[in-house]
């Protein structure tokens, strides 16, 4: 086969080689129940140690002490192709991926530290048709806040960034042969793995004793070419993230809190390069994507003195051009509406939760590669934390 034609099809045969299919294009709408439930607000007030995900200087305005929290996130695509040259692929199968991840965090006076394992995402598609695309990538963190003075506090964080790919996909559009086919048995890892380091640096500053802003620069994930023996992808990576936030304690009892963020997929999501080493196939394929401006909105309310209630909302426009959007990886979503509690059961043990429900976006491809696909897909997402406090 020659290689423009491999080209050409590789748009409506190939997953975008992006890390998992979250929710503002590749990225969750919010870490951490305490924020998610807040329509992913994180900025500037303290979120327990889904901060070290978030904007680590938040860290800084914890108590004293030790805090562990426990946590299990869920992500539930419902995605549907009715429409595709090759006839109705029906609905994708892989419907549910989980995300664990769990967090350490010690408070002593003006210092705070700590390590985390926070899984970034984790999703993918499978047809019947056989064609399939899974991705994972997770996070080793390290982070630390000091509080310069009563008012100011800066933070940061170093970052082991994994990535791990699987992907059976056809090219050519003849059932009978998978021209790309590398994957394992596993939820949580990918046939072709790449790693790397990356970092953060981010504030937090009480303007009043009521109104504290907050800000983050996340770096890319630089991470290196996925592997697998024959299979090598090149020029994939994860993009900076600059995010600036404001919380709002307008009583005792209700907190507001807003965040934007400028997603920068236009730095990292370009053209990525797909090569068997053994077969000598190489196959470069355009993804440009537009950067993303995030609006997260949130409220919290302290019902009583061990229940609080948050309602929040989301907003990231689809970074995927239409002529390039893909029906293996659509990260297409849009708009999602939030809720969530806390509990106290003590002092010292809490329980979060927090629902995501994103409402139904619908594609079709108007590109030379991929017209005649029709792609919908909406989801419905969970996260749930247990915290011990000593």
């Amino acid at each position: 086969m020659q290689l423009n034609k491999l080209a050409a099809t590789l748009a409506v045969g190939l997953v975008a080689p992006a890390t998992a299919l979250a929710t503002n294009g590749m990225i969750m709408e919010g870490y951490g129940p305490i924020a998610t439930g807040m329509g992913g607000a994180s900025m500037a007030y303290d979120n327990g140690t889904a901060a070290m995900a978030n904007n680590p200087a938040t860290l800084g305005l914890m108590a004293n002490g030790s805090r562990v929290d426990v946590m299990l996130g869920f992500v539930g695509p419902d995605l549907t192709v009715p429409q595709s040259p090759m006839g109705p692929l029906g609905a994708s199968e892989a419907d549910a991926f989980y995300m664990p991840a769990i967090g350490y965090v010690k408070k002593q006076d003006k210092l705070a530290y700590g390590v985390g394992i926070y899984g970034q995402g984790g999703m993918g598609t499978e047809y019947a048709n056989g064609d399939m695309a899974q991705v994972s990538v997770g996070r080793v963190i390290f982070p630390a806040a000091y509080a310069v003075n009563e008012r100011f506090n800066i933070g940061g964080s170093v970052d082991v960034v994994w990535g791990g790919m699987d992907l059976v996909a056809n090219l050519d559009m003849i059932p009978a042969t998978k021209e790309i086919d590398f994957k394992d048995s596993s939820d949580f890892t990918g046939k072709a793995k790449g790693y790397s380091l990356a970092a953060k640096l981010g504030f937090t500053y009480k303007l009043s004793d009521a109104l504290t802003v907050g800000g983050v620069y996340q770096t890319a994930s630089n991470l290196p070419d996925l592997k697998d023996g024959a299979w090598k992808v090149e020029g994939f990576d994860m993009p900076p993230v600059v995010g600036l936030g404001f919380a709002w304690q307008a009583t005792e009892q209700l907190m507001l809190a807003v965040d934007v963020k400028d997603v920068m997929w236009g730095s990292s999501m370009n053209t990525v390069t797909i090569r068997n080493l053994e077969t000598g196939l190489v196959v470069p394929f355009q993804q440009d994507w537009d950067d993303q401006t995030v609006l997260s909105l949130g409220l919290s309310y302290k019902l009583s003195k061990a229940l609080t209630g948050r309602v929040g909302y989301n907003h990231g426009a689809n970074p995927i051009p239409d002529e390039l959007v893909n029906y293996l990886w659509p990260a297409i979503m849009e708009d999602h509406y939030t809720a969530g509690f806390g509990y106290a059961f003590t002092p010292k043990s809490e329980l979060n939760f927090a629902l995501s429900v994103a409402p139904e976006v619908t594609v079709v491809g108007t590109g030379p590669q991929n017209t005649g696909f029709t792609i919908e897909h909406s989801q419905v997402n969970w996260q749930l934390m247990y915290s011990h406090k000593f």
